[in-house]
């Protein structure tokens, strides 16, 4: 990265990060051309500090409008939901809920994928519509009732980047904003197959049900063909 021109002379703190090797072995299979990514909707609000760098593990989809693609999943619930009663509200963590206000806003539509219990069937992209969220507490109020899910169900956007496409493998990361911290669409190049380190990959679940429907959806597109190391430690 070029420096900083404006920055003026002499030591400025430094800044760490821990490399994520997210192969196993083997070879990895890319697209055979690079992507590129929406800067502009491309956060990780897991990484503490850098959230405009995506970190190695992070799972993509293609925009459904225009070539660029986003991160798949915003979030998740940070405790279960139940359908049947007078609940109006989804738990998330505040990371999560800031992530869901820049991502899409303080109302509007998201996706919720998840078993309405431990070992249910997998309920995808159900609709959600909300009209507020508190960034403090990370309760989003909902308008419309989903079914049930259990805590961990990934909270999605609903613009065709919630369709899991594949993965970035880079292992410092990818940063989707320049040194002014304006949004960039920076390229990237797409893994779409390998052997996997699965505990690198981000938000990666505990729940079986999950953990299937991930490796489903990596493997359902044209080129995916991915190994879980998972499946043998």
């Amino acid at each position: 990265m070029a420096p900083n021109p404006n920055r003026p002379p002499g030591i400025t703190s430094g800044k760490t990060f821990d490399y994520r090797h997210l192969l196993k072995g083997g070879l990895p299979t890319y697209l055979p051309v690079g992507i590129f990514i929406d800067g502009s909707l491309s956060r990780d609000p897991l990484h503490t500090s850098y959230l405009d760098v995506l970190r190695a593990g992070t799972i993509l989809g293609k925009l459904s409008t225009g070539d660029l693609y986003a991160p798949a999943i915003i979030g998740v619930l940070s405790s279960a939901y139940d359908a049947s009663g007078t609940t109006t509200v989804m738990d998330l963590s505040v990371a999560d809920a800031t992530e869901l206000v820049r991502r899409i806003g303080t109302s509007g539509t998201f996706h919720i994928s998840g078993p309405p219990s431990a070992a249910g069937t997998m309920s995808e992209y159900q609709d959600v519509t909300y009209s507020a969220v508190n960034t403090t507490t990370g309760v989003v109020t909902i308008t419309a009732i989903a079914a049930d899910n259990i805590a961990g169900s990934f909270i999605q956007p609903d613009d065709g980047s919630e369709v899991m496409r594949g993965l970035i493998n880079r292992e410092d990361g990818i940063k989707v904003t320049d040194d002014d911290d304006d949004d960039i669409d920076p390229q990237c190049e797409l893994l779409v197959g390998g052997q996997l380190d699965s505990s690198q990959i981000i938000r990666w679940p505990s729940n079986a049900v999950l953990v299937q429907w991930i490796k489903d959806k990596l493997n359902a597109t044209a080129a995916g063909s991915y190994l879980f190391d998972d499946l043998y430690v």
